[in-house]
C-alpha cells in the first residue's frame, strides 16, 4: 500500500528549518550521544541546549549554523564536504559539481572517476573544532 503524504510533514521546510523544537525523546537523545549525525535540518530542529562536547557529523552547514554549535558547546564539526566561503553543501550537490566539470554522465565516470575528480578539485572533508 503506497501512502503520500506532504514532504513537510516528514521534512522540515521554509521557516520549520530555523526552528529549534526539541523533544523530551530528542532531549534524551542529544544528552546520551557523544556523536549526533544526520542532516543539519534534523539536528537544529530537535537539538538540544546543551551540546557541550559533542562532534557533529552533517552537512549543509552555515556560519550562522556554526555558531549556534558552538554557543551550545559542540567540540567538533565534521562535514563531507569542503568548506566553501564558510558554508558545506550536501553531497548531492559536490557530485553535480563533479560531473558538471568533468563533462562526463554519472554512469560514466564510475567510483575511479569520482575520485579522480575529487582529487583534482581538492574536495577535502571538513574538520572543525568549534
Amino acid at each position: 500500500m503506497a501512502l503520500k503524504l506532504p514532504f513537510g510533514s516528514i521534512y522540515p521546510t521554509g521557516k520549520k528549518q530555523e526552528e529549534i523544537k526539541p523533544t523530551h525523546f530528542s532531549r534524551k537523545a542529544f544528552d546520551w550521544a557523544d556523536v549526533i549525525a544526520g542532516d543539519f535540518h534534523y539536528i537544529r530542529r530537535y537539538m538540544s541546549e546543551n551540546l557541550k562536547d559533542k562532534v557533529i557529523v552533517t552537512n549543509t552547514v552555515t556560519p550562522v549554523d556554526k555558531e549556534l554549535l558552538s554557543k551550545r558547546g559542540a567540540a567538533l564539526l565534521l562535514t563531507a564536504s569542503p568548506d566553501f566561503e564558510g558554508r558545506s553543501f550536501a553531497t548531492n550537490v559536490l557530485d553535480a559539481l563533479v560531473v558538471a566539470v568533468s563533462g562526463k554522465r554519472p554512469e560514466e565516470l564510475g567510483p575511479q572517476g569520482y575520485q579522480e575528480y575529487i582529487t583534482k578539485l581538492d574536495l577535502r572533508p571538513r574538520f572543525e573544532r568549534l
